[in-house]
């Protein structure tokens, strides 16, 4: 994963956290090129970081 795409990742991740709830699915769809296995890894990372583990 390069870094170029790590940052698109993060900024999705930044995007769905601020959307109003409810509109996660149009925010998805809209960059649906970014949601993959790797988009799915970066998730968990932030989430275990937002948890403080």
């Amino acid at each position: 994963m390069d870094e170029q795409r790590s940052q698109a990742y993060l900024a999705l991740i930044q995007e769905l956290l601020n959307c109003p709830s409810g509109e996660e699915n149009d925010v998805l769809n809209q960059s649906s090129e970014l949601v993959d296995e790797g988009f799915v890894q970066v998730c968990e990372l932030v989430a275990a970081q937002l948890q403080g583990v």
